[in-house]
């Protein structure tokens, strides 16, 4: 079942905003002016419930550059002033945009306007209480250099003030969150109509603060096809990039798996882990004790001989069991032997704990193309798996790699990928038919039809060893007791990374080991059941 996206929070890039506007202006004639106003009106109204009511006499200055993001600026000093509040404007000199020319002329019957670099701009901003960010919008595609370079950095240089960005912080690429060379660094950002992912990734979300995103009269339903004067390729990447949605608490609580009076072990799904290697038990009773913990009724670790009967901190309900002749780690002869017990198991979670060896590459190979059943690879299983095995898989298995573990599967250096996330993954999804996840902060999670989501849950203790062989195991226990793919996925990331946060209110500590995930994942759900019994 897909999951109900009408839960979720949308994120639209820059081609899909763009298409957004003139749907709005052209097909039913919604004026750029009023979208402007509305835009304008949204942050006026933050910036006075939210500072200038408690602080009337607070002096504001509002960055304006030359386009329509410098029109939502104007716009915005206009009513702070009309509102009768204290309002300098810094420009960029004359608007470009017709709207925006429109707004600074009307601004001028309000107030007056400084350009920057003249020295007044500069004591402005540096004696600012309130800096509104309004200097660029969405579409940056170049490096911010000479003036406007000079401009940002003093803005950012005043500490004191409440710094608010207009829709998103100048600098800041709308689809990917890389830096053009410096970004306004923000408290607040007031994000029109759906959120930007550049707010949304590192190092993006860095100069974002808060996110707000405010209604300004764009339909919540807009069309996925565009306007046929345009051509297909054109309609084929706005159809591709327009599905990313950021998780939210509601969504995820949908998904998780109901225990129903009448359920017995049987009924709540069995996990096969098969995991570890010599040294690498860990991994197998982490990843076990995972499944169990998310819900699993009954979970089997298939771990090499040596570990049987001695799995490192292994709970009392994993059940274990080796194949012959595999004393430290499994060979291709051992792969029968495993798909045996697959068959007869409502999941498998592949790799952790491994190992890396050449007769331990076919194993997973093999497993990786016949495995039939709800399958998750993670960590070593896909440090011995190649691009080719994969896509000759039929079903979708989900892969949870590190970017350094994708960047061995795919070929691409790290730093393309940790520049190009969301792109990357809605690409290798497609590619591969898999539930691609990709860690980091802020996971990105893509699916083969091309949709985009963004797990915003998680923190810094999640930086631990055996963190991931926990995610592996929260994942496998959702597949187990029935969630797709994908469900199970977003479910496990999203708890996940909530457990530790819960944790770590819990503990007033970022310092945590991956063992003490269990319990944050029982106060994560109870958390969001108590949510919704208040709500």
């Amino acid at each position: 079942m897909d999951p109900n996206t009408n839960n979720l929070i949308r994120l639209a890039d820059t081609i899909s905003m763009r298409e957004m506007d003139r749907h709005a202006i052209e097909d039913l004639g919604i004026s750029g002016s009023v979208l402007m106003e509305n835009a304008a009106r949204s942050v006026a109204d933050w910036v006075e419930e939210n500072k200038l009511k408690n602080e009337p006499e607070a002096g504001v200055v509002v960055c304006c550059g030359k386009g329509n993001n410098g029109g939502d600026g104007f716009a915005i000093a206009r009513l702070l002033a009309n509102r009768g509040y204290d309002v300098s404007v810094v420009d960029a000199g004359q608007a470009k945009k017709r709207d925006a020319q429109k707004n600074q002329s009307l601004w001028e019957k309000f107030g007056e306007s400084t350009s920057f670099p003249d020295t007044n701009a500069a004591r402005l901003i540096k004696e600012a209480d309130v800096l509104i960010d309004a200097i660029f919008g969405i579409g940056m595609e170049q490096a911010i250099e000479g003036a406007y370079r000079e401009w940002i950095e003093i803005f950012n240089s005043n500490k004191k003030a409440l710094r608010v960005a207009v829709d998103i912080p100048s600098g800041v690429s709308t689809d990917e969150s890389q830096i053009f060379g410096v970004a306004a660094e923000c408290h607040q950002t007031i994000s029109f109509q759906t959120g930007k992912p550049g707010c949304f990734q590192h190092p993006g979300v860095k100069f974002s603060g808060n996110v707000h995103i405010a209604d300004i009269s764009i339909p919540k339903i807009w069309p996925e096809q565009i306007s046929s004067n345009q051509d297909d390729s054109v309609s084929s990447n706005l159809y591709n990039s327009t599905f990313t949605y950021l998780l939210t608490e509601e969504f995820v609580r949908d998904l998780i798996p109901v225990r129903f009076p009448d359920a017995h072990k049987g009924s709540s799904g069995h996990v096969l882990t098969v995991c570890a290697s010599a040294g690498m038990g860990g991994a197998a009773s982490l990843a076990s004790s995972g499944a169990l913990k998310s819900g699993a009724g009954l979970v089997t670790a298939c771990v090499p001989s040596e570990l049987r009967d001695h799995l490192p901190g292994q709970a009392p309900e994993i059940m274990t069991v080796s194949p012959k002749n595999a004393p430290e780690f499994f060979t291709e002869e051992h792969a029968d032997f495993v798909e045996q017990l697959a068959s007869v198991r409502d999941a498998v979670v592949l790799g952790c704990g491994l190992g890396v060896h050449s007769r331990t590459t076919k194993f997973v190979q093999q497993l990786t193309k016949h495995l039939e059943g709800p399958l998750l690879i993670d960590a070593d299983g896909l440090n011995n798996l190649d691009e080719e095995t994969l896509k000759e898989r039929s079903g979708v298995a989900v892969i949870t790699p590190h970017p350094r573990e994708l960047s061995r599967l795919c070929g691409q250096s790290v730093t393309e990928i940790q520049d190009n996330r969301i792109a990357t993954v809605r690409r290798l999804s497609q590619d591969w038919n898999v539930v691609l996840l990709l860690k980091g902060a802020y996971t990105v999670i893509g699916s083969p039809d091309g949709k985009i989501f963004i797990n915003p849950t998680g923190n810094s203790a999640l930086a631990t060893a055996g963190s991931g062989d926990v995610l592996s195991g929260f994942i496998g226990g959702f597949l187990a007791q029935g969630l797709s793919p994908l469900n199970a996925t977003l479910t496990g990331a999203y708890l996940h990374g909530l457990a530790a946060e819960c944790l770590i209110e819990k503990t007033e500590s970022n310092n945590i080991v991956a063992s003490e995930l269990f319990e944050g994942l029982r106060l994560a759900i109870n958390a969001i059941k108590l949510q919704n019994s208040t709500s």
